[in-house]
């Protein structure tokens, strides 16, 4: 099957337009010289038929000078019949090209007239010349890239406006409590050492809330504008969450939380930021002890061998998130408590872990089995170290 394209239509039309051109032509002349030959064959069968005098062949000659005349004339009127018909036919050939050339155009206005008026869900429709549909293919590619470009502005302007809503609520809280327990003070609802001490502890607590939601989110806004770069360089993977595990054993041997790892693979490298990794890991640790719900807290860091890399799973026993609020826990100031108010927290610490995975080249999911199970996976790493 041949490919249609525009310079094979204008090759193919210029032709048929000049030999349709040539075809009248010769037609027209060939009835010219027709009409002038009998003419003439007329005139020498007259003139051999009868016998002429002088005056005969004076005649005779005038004749001939007005044949010559009539000729002259006839080729003019031929040449102008020639290029009436020429220009017939290039009207009627232009015609056709234009209108294969001004249909896809047509379909272009229409679609641009469409994305003025901000409806950006209908492709353009055409078939047929390769370079039209080439442009046509293009102009759809414009239109998908800036739907994405809006959409995405449009999640960026909400996900703004929710932010400014939870650090709003999530300030206003700690400022009320720390504003509540100095207006006991000044009023004298702690009329002992013990209970102003209390108070004073209550108030010294709420200050370090709002200094570890404002750390992070002046943590987050230097990563995101990139002026926290990431020193990537191989680890052990294994050897890594093994001593992430003992450590916190030791911190947290007071607390109701119990800490397990579980490692099929006992050796391996990624390549990744150990301080961010470290980061990652203590925000999962921290969002399982804000919303797991329990008495005993039950966590187990897993990690086994993929096509790809490694997969690291971070998982607990705890209350779960519903099916229907998985997709979102990742997603900027989310919490599953819309209401801001049955559990501390940011909503900040789940979206730093997503954002550190996927700028160390790796991927993270969430799912609910038993509880809440966090997983990521890291690319294989060399053994030496990567800047």
């Amino acid at each position: 099957m041949r490919i249609k394209t525009v310079k094979r239509r204008i090759f193919l039309s210029n032709t048929l337009m000049v030999l349709v051109t040539l075809v009248i032509f010769l037609i027209i002349n060939a009835l010219v010289i027709k009409v002038y030959a009998e003419s003439i064959e007329h005139e020498f069968k007259a003139a051999v038929e009868k016998e002429v005098d002088e005056d005969g062949l004076e005649e005779l000659v005038e004749g001939f000078t007005i044949c010559k005349k009539e000729f002259i004339l006839l080729f003019l009127a031929d040449g102008a019949l020639c290029i009436t018909g020429l220009l017939f036919v290039s009207q009627i050939f232009t015609k056709s090209l234009t209108d294969h050339i001004m249909e896809p155009l047509d379909v272009l206005s229409e679609g641009a007239a469409r994305i003025r008026e901000n409806n950006l869900t209908q492709n353009i429709e055409y078939s047929g010349e390769e370079e039209f549909e080439n442009v046509c293919h293009t102009f759809n590619g414009m239109r998908r890239s800036i739907l994405g470009e809006q959409e995405k502005n449009q999640r960026y302007e909400k996900a703004r406006t929710d932010m400014i809503a939870g650090i709003s609520h999530d300030l206003r809280t700690p400022l009320t409590a720390i504003r509540g327990t100095l207006k006991g003070l000044i009023d004298g609802i702690a009329s002992t050492p013990e209970r102003q001490r209390k108070f004073l502890e209550t108030a010294y607590q709420r200050t370090k809330d709002m200094d570890v939601l404002l750390n992070q989110l002046f943590y987050l806004s230097k990563l995101e504008t990139g002026n926290m770069p990431l020193d990537m360089r191989s680890i052990d993977i294994a050897d890594f969450i093994g001593s992430y595990v003992k450590g916190k054993q030791a911190i947290l041997e007071n607390e109701p939380i119990e800490i397990m790892v579980d490692l099929e693979v006992t050796e391996g490298n990624t390549v990744a930021d150990p301080e961010q990794l470290q980061r990652i890991f203590d925000n999962l640790l921290e969002n399982s002890r804000k919303y797991g719900g329990v008495t005993l807290l039950k966590i187990r860091i897993s990690l086994k061998q993929t096509k790809k890399g490694f997969c690291i799973c971070f998982s607990d026993n705890g209350e779960g998130v519903p099916e229907d609020k998985l997709p979102y826990i990742f997603e900027e100031f989310y919490r599953g408590d819309e209401s801001r108010n049955k559990k501390e927290g940011n909503g900040l610490g789940l979206y730093i872990v997503k954002f550190l995975i996927e700028a160390m080249g790796g991927s993270v999911w969430a799912e609910s089995a038993d509880g809440l199970a966090i997983y990521m996976e890291l690319p294989e790493g060399g053994n030496r170290n990567v800047r």
